[in-house]
């Protein structure tokens, strides 16, 4: 029969601003009797309808949007330690969860058992807070879905939520160079540092697994550290691999060597490099901005020359010391430079030569003043040199005049006795009215620690005529000569340019004073500051 409200094409009862009222019961209260059928469920507060076989609840489904671990960042997967003890903290967001009734499992996606939460709270529609045991996880049945059902039996799912695997190490160092080290100097503790860390706390066993480590170093096997002594320069390349029971992190690191200063002959001290120069040479330096400290001492002065032939009680005097420098200083660029190292002089009263390097420069060692014909001479300007004596007046030759910082006068020489060589620390003294020979002064110490060389050298002693000779003062002077000895000795080039003694004063032919030693060059740097 039809509807007047057909017929009149005016359906008053469904404007759109109401609904249909279904019929309600609870779930017990339903009639299997046809398809199509619609009904409330008072139980589940859902609508429903009769499929033929079975009743489908009527529900808008659950959206996940993402989740987070332990209150990290919110995420859409995450690899959870399976190793590690004790419970993770998972909350989902979302939207239209069952507050009610929802339920939240996690289905492997190959093998293995569905892991579900040891606790459940449905805080809100939008959020749902549980803990997972770490250890229901398997790596060997991952990764897992994340599935979160309403009551309606409807779900929303996020697919490879959940990997189960070890925690693997971490490196320390990120991946680049592991830094720059010397050809030939030592490297040792945590300077080439390639070790990692792991949370679980497995043994850690690293190795080189691509590319080779610089010629001369070893990677510890233990702890990660690169250690020995480079003896090729270059830069490699090569991969270190941190191994545990549970898995392996590899990472790429290099090393660069670069080569180190060269020249002279090359000791260690300590942390300390040291090049000593004997001879002249060339220093190559290959770091910029090179830290260092030096010292540079110059040749010795001869000995004073006495002619002969005449009764000439008088002395001459002994040759000065060479001059010296020390201090620090920085070497700003690389290349060759050039060392200079002064021979001592050679000869009665020539001064000794020069040394220097990198503009630094000290003077050599005055020679000692000479007997001629009865009279004396002054000694010679440099790093310091003694004047001569004259039997024939009382007249005072005084030592030649040391450079400022070089080196100290010479003592004056008075009658007969010869003054005795300036040293860098003190002057040379007087010769006395009874013939007998000045003493030179003593060297001043060095400051280059680590060097063979301890003193720049004193100055030579004066001649004396009947009496004994000044003696050298410390650090190489050499001796002067008493009247029956018909030379003096040299200074000595081991202990820093000395000057050479005077000679012989009263022989019945020439003598001539003796040599005085040669210079050195010492440059030495902390390899810990390279």
């Amino acid at each position: 029969m039809a509807d007047s409200r057909d017929i009149t094409g005016k359906n008053r009862k469904f404007k759109g601003t109401s609904g249909i009222i279904l019929p309600k019961g609870t779930q017990a209260q339903r009639a299997d009797t046809e398809s199509g059928e619609l009904r409330f469920n008072t139980d589940t507060n859902l609508a429903e309808y009769y499929d033929g076989t079975a009743w489908k609840a009527i529900d808008a489904p659950p959206v996940i949007t993402g989740f987070t671990v332990d209150g990290g960042s919110t995420v859409t997967s995450f690899t959870i330690d399976d190793e590690a003890a004790g419970d993770a903290t998972i909350v989902i967001s979302g939207a239209s969860f069952d507050t009610t009734a929802g339920v939240v499992t996690f289905v492997p996606e190959t093998s293995g058992s569905t892991v579900n939460p040891q606790t459940i709270s449905r805080d809100s529609s939008t959020q749902f807070t549980l803990t997972v045991t770490r250890s229901d996880f398997n790596s060997t049945d991952g990764p897992y879905t994340l599935r979160l059902e309403n009551g309606s039996g409807i779900a929303a799912l996020l697919q490879s939520a959940i990997t189960a695997d070890e925690v693997l190490p971490v490196f320390a160092t990120a991946a680049g160079t592991l830094g720059t080290v010397f050809d030939s100097l030592a490297v040792s503790g945590s300077t080439l540092d390639a070790s990692a860390t792991d949370a679980d706390g497995d043994t850690i066993t690293y190795s080189v697994t691509v590319g080779s480590l610089p010629a001369g170093l070893s990677l510890s096997s233990s702890t990660g550290y690169i250690t020995g002594t480079p003896s090729a320069t270059g830069t490699e390349t090569f991969t270190v691999q941190a191994a545990t029971s549970n898995g392996n992190s590899t990472r790429q690191f290099s090393i660069t060597v670069n080569a180190v200063p060269t020249g002279g002959t090359i000791t260690t001290s300590g942390d300390y490099r040291i090049h000593t120069f004997t001879s002249s040479g060339t220093f190559t330096n290959t770091i910029s901005n090179l830290p260092i400290e030096y010292l540079i001492i110059a040749g010795g002065g001869a000995g004073g020359n006495n002619d002969g032939g005449h009764d000439a009680s008088g002395g001459s005097g002994g040759g000065g010391a060479g001059g010296y420098r020390s201090a620090s200083s920085t070497v700003t660029s690389t290349g060759d430079f050039t060392v200079t190292v002064g021979a001592g002089a050679s000869g009665g009263s020539n001064n000794g030569s020069n040394s220097s390097f990198n503009s630094i420069t000290s003077i050599g060692g005055g020679g000692g003043g000479t007997v001629s014909s009865d009279t004396g001479s002054n000694g010679n300007n440099g790093g310091s040199g003694g004047g001569s004596g004259n039997d024939d007046s009382a007249t005072v030759f005084s030592g030649g005049s040391g450079t400022s910082g070089q080196g100290n006068d010479g003592g004056g020489g008075p009658a007969r006795g010869g003054s005795g060589g300036g040293g860098k620390g003190s002057a040379g003294t007087n010769g006395g009215e009874n013939h007998a020979g000045g003493n030179g002064g003593n060297g001043a110490a060095s400051s280059i620690t680590g060097s063979s060389v301890t003193y720049a050298g004193g100055g030579g002693g004066g001649v004396g005529a009947d009496a004994t000779p000044g003696s050298g003062g410390s650090g190489g002077g050499g001796n002067g000569a008493a009247r029956s000895t018909s030379d003096a000795t040299n200074g000595s080039a081991n202990t820093g340019s000395g000057g050479g003694g005077a000679a012989d004063s009263n022989t019945s032919s020439e003598t001539q004073g003796a040599n005085g030693g040669s210079g050195i060059v010492v440059i030495r740097y902390d390899t810990t500051s390279l």
